[in-house]
Order: structure tokens, then sequence, then C-alpha cells
């Protein structure tokens, strides 16, 4: 059984250990089953290093939650898409009906290979002593070669941290515009953090991701993030306690 960071910093103090060392990491999924239409099915993933301590299965270090949707049902996209928390919305304008728009279908040459269903990854996540090992990379690149074997995936690089409700915008222009300006910023650079997955902007709409899995960029992104499986990362029992605490499905 997997622990949580703050379990683990415990059962360390338990040992007599003054930190530990975290290695191998691997990919947990669970359906979390929110949709009740054919067509929906939401996921969330675990990202668990190893612990070398006696009976501790791992811990939860990381998370993404995601959807995948089956093409060419009788539930247009457009619904599936509203059920769920996030900015899944956003992307609506990038299908037809039931079916991939067509300047989509066009642009990742969709129409050539099958193209069954397209997976929506939403909220990555990795707690902060862990950042800046390409953790959260894997973990998407992973959750899409595993499940995602041929279809399409499409994603709205958005903040986190910029979620919720949204400022007031008529207050003082020059605070709107650097907050804007700030936030296209971030934007911008998880876009070009997510390309190294093998995501590239939809021509119709820039703000967007998306990859056709029929070809080669997620192979090829894969590949360059295999040194990822070899990380081993060293924490101290203040940073485990201090870390927060990946979210958890909505059940």
């Amino acid at each position: 059984m997997s622990l949580s960071l703050a379990a683990l910093a415990d059962l360390a103090e338990e040992e007599g250990l003054g930190a530990v060392e975290l290695f191998a990491p691997r990919v947990k999924f669970r359906s979390v089953g929110h949709s009740d239409l054919d067509a929906c099915l939401d996921w969330f993933a675990e990202l668990v290093m190893t612990v070398d301590i006696d009976d501790v299965g791992g811990v939860v270090v990381g998370s993404l939650d995601f959807t995948v949707i089956r093409l060419g049902t009788a539930d247009p996209i457009a619904l599936c898409l509203d059920q769920f928390d996030g900015d899944h919305e956003m992307l609506a304008g990038l299908f037809d009906g039931n079916q991939l728009a067509e300047q989509v279908e066009e642009q990742f040459e969709t129409l050539t290979v099958v193209t069954e269903a397209v997976l929506i990854p939403n909220i990555a996540f990795v707690t902060e002593p862990l950042r800046g090992h390409d953790l959260g990379l894997w973990l998407v690149a992973e959750t899409i070669h595993r499940m995602l074997p041929t279809g399409m995936v499409l994603t709205w690089p958005y903040p986190a941290d910029c979620t919720g409700s949204a400022p007031a915008f008529d207050t003082d222009p020059d605070a709107d515009s650097a907050h804007i300006a700030t936030l296209d910023s971030a934007i911008g650079r998880l876009a070009d953090h997510f390309g190294r997955c093998g995501l590239t902007p939809v021509e119709s709409a820039p703000w967007a991701l998306g990859m056709s899995t029929a070809f080669e960029a997620l192979p090829v992104a894969r590949s360059r993030l295999g040194a990822v499986r070899s990380t081993t990362v060293s924490l101290t029992l203040e940073q485990l306690r201090a870390a927060s605490e990946p979210p958890a499905p909505d059940e």
C-alpha cells in the first residue's frame, strides 16, 4: 500500500531516519467514473515512487486526472466536456458533433489512421521538492502511452494555480494588463514544457495543444524522457512534512 508524504515522514522518524531516498517512479491508474455517458470515462493516475523501507509499497508524489472520450458515439463531445471540472469546455470548438473538427483532422492527419478516442489531460501535479526532475512530463507521456494506444490527445495548458474565480478586471487597468501578461507568459512556458511530451499547438486554436499517437512524436518524447525512470531523490523529514500532498480523486 502506498503512503502519503506525511505518513512516510512519521514512519521514517520511527525508524530513526533523518532522510528518505525515493526512486523508481511508476504510475498507477484508477477509473473515477463520474460520467454517465457511454462516450466518456474519467481516470486518475498516481505517480508513485519506491522507498527503501520494509513493508512500504511506495509513496504518492504526484497525480494526473484525465478523460478519455470515444469518438463516433451518440453522445455529443460538447456534452461530455461539460460534465467535468477544470477547463475541458475550452476544447469544445475542436470537435464537430461526435467527431474531431475537420481542421484538427487535417492538421494531425487523423483521417489516415484509426482514431477512435481522444485523451484529455487536465491537471498534472508533482509535489514541490520533486519538481525539476521531469517527473510531471514523464507522468503525462506514460499515461498517454498506456491509456491511448491509437488516438488523439488534446489539452489546454493552463496554470493550475490560476484556476478558480476570475479576478476583477475593472479596477486598475495597469494591474489588469500586468495580470494578463503574467498569465500569458505562464501559459506559454507550460505549452513549451509540454511540447517535450510531443504536443504541438493546434493551428485553428493556438492556445490548445494536440498530438496523434499514431505517429512518432510520442515514442520520441518517451525515449528522451527515459532517464526519468532512474530518478533518485533524497528528502529530509522536514521536506516531506512541508510538501503539498497530491490531489486525490473526487469519489
